[in-house]
């Protein structure tokens, strides 16, 4: 039961295209990306924030003792052998220190906050781009299955119309207005209707198969239906707002801040550091516990121009991203121009499809009523049927040609189907 259900769902290109978005790996892949930017904002953050860390070493010296004594003069009533040797470095000495930094005036740090945070908006416009991959995909395996079960209801039509005929062609023979010869041609429309039946079919199953594997859904495309008339091309170029070019802005953005993070290299750095240093035992001369605070600044002078360089390879990666943000603008709106264009042919050719279509049907009308003055043959009615069926699965061809063009239109201007 369940099976026939699946079967005979008709998939709606929202739905489509939402459960190929969640079925995509590189959906994952792009959303993994940017959970990685956003831990790269986060450890730039802590490189301001103060660290403290705590140090423990154990040291083994030679031992360095002083013997007043030796140095005092002779004085009575002092004995020089009463007065004990002072240990200034014992000779094994466990040496603990805490220490905390805290950056003051960091500009290169600061710049480097602000390019993370322009690389989690890069991995978010490559993340969109990517699912518009994704749609691009998508849209393509739902309209080719729309159409393929277009082609199969039309299919299923002739092979309806033609066995009509064939059970007419009998009837006269059994009352002996034919003979068996004479409607040979309808068993051959039969099986030639039945063999395209089945090679519509062949054509529907591969089709669902596709849309199946990319969005994880089983059933076919719903019926696809072109817009009435394409839309102004001023209009259309004037709202197009794609991934593609926010993702091209986005590198630029990033580039930028990039460069600035390397300008930033000669500036130079103030940090406050404090600690408490403990040592045991403790020497005779001295004390066992200290602590100092300090505020320095770091001048970068010369590097060699290392720093120059970077600088400058940073500048040509801005003027790259700028060029490319160029090029894709210009090749956008070739592609949207395209898109209007094909749109604008395929609804012309959708209309003289209808119109060869309304013909048929005149003539096939007109067949049948002379078949019923007895003026005409069923042979006659069999070639108006046949070309009939041949003009409707023209404009079914059209139709889905027409909705497709329609849909890439707006995936050209948006990223989303109309």
């Amino acid at each position: 039961m369940w099976t026939l259900l699946a079967a005979a769902h008709a998939m709606s290109l929202e739905e489509a295209l939402s459960a190929g978005e969640a079925r995509s790996p590189t959906a994952e892949l792009s959303a993994a990306r940017v959970a990685e930017a956003e831990a790269r904002v986060a450890e730039v953050r802590g490189h301001l924030l103060p660290s403290a860390t705590v140090s423990a070493a154990a040291v083994a010296q030679r031992e360095v003792t002083v013997n007043f004594a030796d140095n005092l003069p002779d004085i009575p009533l002092i004995d020089p052998s009463a007065i004990e040797p002072l240990v200034v470095v014992p000779g094994f000495q466990l040496q603990t220190a805490a220490e905390v930094t805290q950056p003051l005036v960091a500009p290169q740090g600061w710049a480097a906050g602000t390019a993370a945070r322009e690389g989690v908006a890069l991995a978010e416009a490559e993340e969109a781009s990517t699912r518009v991959q994704v749609r691009r995909a998508v849209l393509g395996a739902w309209h080719a299955s729309a159409e393929a079960h277009a082609l199969v209801a039309d299919a299923q039509v002739g092979v309806e119309l033609a066995q009509r005929l064939l059970v007419r062609g009998e009837a006269m023979v059994e009352i002996g207005v034919a003979s068996p010869d004479q409607i040979l041609p309808f068993r051959r429309a039969v099986a030639s209707a039945k063999a395209g039946l089945a090679m519509a079919e062949a054509g529907r199953e591969t089709a669902d198969g596709i849309l199946a594997q990319l969005t994880g859904l089983e059933g076919g495309a719903d019926a696809a239906e072109p817009p009435a008339s394409a839309p102004e091309l001023d209009g259309v170029l004037s709202g197009v707002k794609r991934a593609d070019l926010r993702l091209s802005e986005a590198r630029v953005e990033a580039a930028q801040a990039a460069r600035t993070v390397e300008k930033r290299a000669y500036l130079p750095t103030v940090a406050a550091k404090g600690g408490v240093y403990v040592v045991t035992p403790a020497p005779d001369l001295g004390v066992p516990v200290n602590w100092r605070v300090m505020v320095g600044a770091t001048i970068p002078v010369f590097q060699g121009g290392s720093t120059r360089a970077r600088v400058s390879s940073a500048g040509a990666r801005v003027s790259q991203a700028e060029a490319a943000r160029r090029v894709l603008a210009e090749q956008a709106e070739v592609e949207v121009r395209r898109a209007h264009g094909e749109l604008s042919r395929s609804l012309a050719a959708l209309s003289a499809r209808e119109e060869a279509l309304d013909l048929a049907e005149q003539a096939v009308k007109a067949a049948e009523a002379r078949s019923e003055a007895g003026e005409g043959s069923l042979l006659a009615i069999q070639q108006a049927q046949a070309e009939q069926l041949a003009a409707q699965a023209e404009v079914t061809r059209a139709k889905a040609a027409a909705a497709r063009a329609a849909d890439n239109l707006w995936l050209a201007v948006e990223d989303a189907p109309r």
